[in-house]
């Protein structure tokens, strides 16, 4: 376990669903939601601005592929750690994905715990 929570950025455009993963990560002792954003413009902004250890990146935000983010954080060096939570399952957009720098990539199916495993798998 790290020495200070784990800050946790949310990058979701479905208003419910930002609020379900908001208070999912915020029930978690050792992580805390420290943001969120519904855009791409918004997320490459929050990522510096909010100092977060890991990004939770919807691959669509407000019809726009989030492969923009990936490749501009990524481009500034940063260490965040990327997860990729997305509807999309197809092998060949996890391989694109994760070629772009996400560091992981979990699907939206409903099973919340694969997603804690992987904010915490930094």
């Amino acid at each position: 376990m790290t020495a200070h929570p784990l800050r946790v950025l949310i990058a979701e455009d479905n208003a419910d669903l930002r609020d379900l993963l908001v208070t999912l990560v915020s029930a978690e002792p050792d992580l805390r939601c420290v943001g969120t954003a519904e855009d791409v413009d918004a997320v490459i902004a929050s990522t510096s601005e909010h100092k977060a250890d890991v990004l939770v990146l919807d691959l669509e935000l407000q019809g726009r592929s989030s492969i923009d983010v990936l490749k501009t954080v990524r481009s500034a060096g940063s260490k965040i750690t990327i997860v990729v939570f997305s509807g999309h399952a197809h092998p060949e957009m996890i391989r694109h994905t994760l070629a772009a720098g996400a560091d992981a990539y979990v699907p939206k199916n409903g099973d919340f715990e694969l997603l804690l495993d992987a904010i915490r798998d930094r």
